[in-house]
């Protein structure tokens, strides 16, 4: 029999409605207007949300319209970033919860209502963490790829692991309590299991397999026969996910703080889910980079042709004679027949070749670079 309801409807609601732990001593409950951080929660949401979709966004124009390509990476990749969206909703909701506040500011209500959340919203980070991290790995055998390797194997083996392992950790989160429900509601008749000794493993599995997926590309990156301010330029555009890895120690170190509390639990698991939203954000971010550079590319061109377009309109308006709107035309078709050529790539890395005597590498990519910004992003893969 449930606990509330051996009380009587008034004491339920009583109770419901008081704080969710005892104050420190020399402090007061505040459950009407309490020290929070929903106004600098809220900016991260929305500028982590803007960010990730501008650069997914970008990634998906490029391979559908420029490249006109898609591959599994980019397939997996959407499921990620659309699980990150689903992932914002049960976060905001938590926002208007508890955003920060300490669990003897809360009402006992708003408590299990924060845990129910953010029960919800930890199985769809793995989901979506998992995603993006197979979506990277699958990217880099596209793009470097050229046999069963050790880097081959390593990145398969990744892949094979994070499915795994998330796959476990979801399970885990779900049926931990019988029933489930107990997992968020403390008055439910049920048992759960000890899963913080889990938890705390997992968060560090999690961070590992982070800085797998990050130093990956360097290893392939590094080995090549080129030169160091183009391995450099390639490695940039690889290394940026180490904010994600920065977000995913930082999220472990309070997740380890989480786990020594039993009085501050709703501050805590604020602090986690805000730094798992960087860690997804800058994943799925990391993913999309590789793309950017040929679409500004395409873009700083049709900009230039537009340009032309606009000053050979003004210089036939300019002229009254037909002779001298010929000259004109002819003089102007000529550089405007080269803008639609476009400029050469700096690195046209259509492939990778080692020298004679060490492994050939072989990636059936295009990877592009803009004169001003030495990064390169790969284009249609194929061997």
């Amino acid at each position: 029999m449930s606990l509330l309801s051996a009380l009587t409807p008034a004491q339920r609601e009583a109770l419901m409605d008081g704080p969710a732990a005892s104050p420190p001593a020399g402090q007061v409950s505040n459950l009407v207007d309490p020290p929070n951080s929903q106004v600098a929660g809220r900016a991260v949401h929305m500028i982590l949300v803007v960010l990730t979709s501008i650069f997914f966004i970008i990634r998906l124009y490029t391979k559908v319209f420029l490249i006109r390509h898609i591959r599994i990476s980019d397939y997996v990749m959407f499921i990620s970033w659309g699980l990150f969206m689903g992932y914002i909703a049960p976060a905001w909701i938590v926002g208007d919860v508890a955003p920060g506040v300490d669990q003897w500011n809360i009402t006992l209500r708003n408590f299990i209502t924060l845990l129910y959340y953010f029960h919800g919203a930890a199985i769809i980070y793995g989901l979506s963490i998992c995603f993006a991290k197979v979506s990277l790995c699958l990217q880099l055998l596209e793009i470097f790829g050229q046999g069963r390797d050790f880097f081959w194997w390593s990145c398969y083996g990744t892949i094979a692991f994070n499915l795994v392992f998330y796959t476990i950790c979801v399970f885990v989160l779900i049926f931990s309590c019988n029933p489930v429900s107990k997992a968020w509601n403390i008055f439910d008749e049920g048992t759960c299991l000890n899963t913080r000794l889990f938890n705390i493993f997992a968060a560090v599995v999690n961070s590992i397999s982070d800085l797998v997926v990050l130093i990956l590309p360097q290893i392939r990156i590094w080995g090549l026969q080129m030169a160091l301010r183009r391995k450099v330029a390639i490695s940039t555009v690889f290394f940026s996910g180490v904010l994600a890895c920065v977000a995913g120690f930082v999220r472990l170190a309070y997740i380890v703080l989480l786990y020594k509390t039993s009085d501050n639990i709703s501050y805590y698991c604020y602090v986690v889910g805000i730094w798992t939203l960087p860690e997804m954000a800058f994943g799925i971010i990391a993913g999309c980079l590789p793309s950017c550079p040929k679409f500004f590319q395409t873009v700083s061109q049709s900009a230039a042709r537009s340009k032309w377009g606009s000053s050979l309109q003004n210089m036939k308006r300019s002229k009254q004679s037909s002779n001298d709107s010929h000259t004109v035309d002819s003089e102007a078709q000529h550089p405007k027949g080269n803008e639609r050529r476009g400029p050469p790539d700096q690195y046209p890395l259509t492939s990778f070749a080692s020298a004679p005597g060490t492994t050939e590498l072989t990636a059936a990519t295009r990877m592009s670079t803009s004169s001003t910004r030495e990064c390169e992003a790969h284009g249609a893969s194929g061997r």
